[in-house]
């Protein structure tokens, strides 16, 4: 591969992502739910509300509150792994299968019958007692056109046994499904981080209260973030009966303290008539944080809300944001987000008081991700001379000038080789400079009368 196919390739990697990050749906949120449907202890990319359906039969409320601000969904259903799929089956002829194990299975029915059409066929209609899905008809030759068309069922799958006859049968429920829905212990909320650390994504939604779980959530994050260079917001929010005290939402943010950190006190009834507690309502900011563009705020941005289960005092508003916790306030007969902050609020090594505010810590983690990204995907095609590097910086400083016309970044950015440590063998250095635009929140006037 020639240097200047690499090269092309660099540029349009980097100008590609540069340009799709104003675009809502290119953020992309982990949701982990519990639910009777779905693919199991896998994640699933729902894009929209089509492929949710598929998925969820739209069902799952923390994925929809996910989605309702455009961001990709990645979902990931947990089960305990004991869930069986609903099912009847016809003794040496054939088995209908739901598609996905779990109780919602047994919402399904069947039917197999003379084809109006074509009286050398057969149909086999599949609905939904619940009336989700569309009712499916398919029109068969033999068990086997049977078994290729019904793989395109939003519901169920058909497999051939056996060699009796395709006969007619009447409605029939299928029967026999176990649930994989249960408790998810600390345990198994590694072996989940554990499944998931691979995948890409750029908010991970934690339905957890425990605080173990979360410290241990935190933990894998920043692991990734230091040893996979993969950097990733995460959102949690705390015990649905403790949602009035803003206390127990404060020492959960000092507890957290990390910019990649956001934790939500948002809880109360949704304009879609039902109440949520303050963990699914974090499903909402997830999808929030996701969906808004690394060059918007979202600061003031309105919140779904008819009724927050408290509205918060003045002197609790102030002393939640300077906890860092995310907080939902009136502003007339809406709600709005108070300030789009995280949990930094004690600074470590290398931060500085704007790494608190979301926007500006997205910026820093899309930017860096997109430049890990374009670095791993060109590895090993540049030579560690001083013209191959030149190339990666030369698809760096495109990018970024992409950013800056987008007003995520100033434009004073600089991509360079890192002044002082020395490149050589098969690592490179660089250094980058790049301030993160934020959003003017407060005004400030100083009014001398005339």
């Amino acid at each position: 591969m020639s240097i200047q196919r690499v090269r092309a390739g660099a540029y349009v990697e980097l100008q590609a992502k540069a340009k799709a990050r104003v675009i809502p749906t290119t953020g992309r949120v982990l949701v982990p739910y519990q639910a009777e449907w779905g693919k199991p202890n896998f994640a699933v990319d729902m894009a929209d509300t089509s492929e949710r359906l598929k998925e969820t039969g739209l069902l799952v409320d923390v994925v929809e509150l996910a989605a309702e601000n455009g961001a990709t969904v990645m979902g990931y259903r947990v089960t305990n792994e004991q869930e069986k799929a609903a099912a009847h089956t016809v003794t040496d002829s054939y088995a209908i299968e739901a598609r996905y194990p779990g109780k919602r299975g047994e919402d399904f029915e069947y039917m197999i019958r003379p084809s109006l059409v074509d009286a050398t066929k057969k149909e086999i209609v599949v609905r939904d007692t619940k009336m989700i899905y569309d009712t499916e008809t398919y029109l068969v030759a033999d068990k086997q056109e049977a078994e290729d068309k019904l793989k395109k069922s939003n519901m169920v799958r058909f497999k051939g046994i056996g060699d009796g006859e395709l006969a007619d049968i009447a409605y029939t429920k299928l029967a026999g499904a176990v649930t994989g829905t249960g408790a998810i212990t600390a345990g198994e909320w590694s072996r989940i981080f554990n499944r998931i650390d691979g995948l890409e994504f750029d908010v991970f939604y934690l339905p957890s209260t425990d605080p173990a779980v979360q410290a241990a959530c935190k933990q894998w994050l920043l692991d990734r973030r230091t040893k996979a260079r993969k950097l990733a917001q995460l959102v949690i929010a705390g015990d649905a009966a403790m949602d009035d005290d803003i206390e127990a939402h404060n020492t959960r943010s000092r507890a957290m303290n990390a910019r990649f950190i956001i934790n939500s006190s948002i809880a109360g009834t949704h304009t879609n008539g039902k109440e949520y507690n303050s963990v699914q309502w974090a499903a909402w900011v997830a999808g929030l944080v996701a969906g808004t563009p690394a060059n918007k705020s979202f600061t003031g941005v309105k919140v779904p809300l008819t009724l927050a289960k408290i509205d918060w005092s003045h002197s609790e508003v102030m002393k939640g944001l300077a906890e860092g916790t995310l907080m939902a306030t009136r502003d007339g007969y809406d709600y709005i987000i108070e300030s789009a902050v995280n949990t930094l609020s004690t600074l470590g090594a290398g931060e500085r008081e704007d790494f608190g505010k979301i926007r500006v810590s997205m910026t820093i983690d899309q930017i860096l991700n997109d430049i890990y990204s374009a670095g791993k995907r060109y590895r090993a095609q540049l030579d560690n001379d001083k013209d191959g590097r030149a190339i990666f910086i030369g698809a760096v400083v495109e990018y970024l000038k992409i950013r800056a016309q987008q007003k995520a970044i100033t434009d004073d950015y600089k991509f360079e080789e890192h002044p002082v440590k020395q490149s050589d063998f098969d690592f490179a250095y660089f250094k980058l400079l790049a301030k993160p635009l934020d959003a003017i929140e407060a005004f400030y006037i100083d009014w001398e009368v005339a």
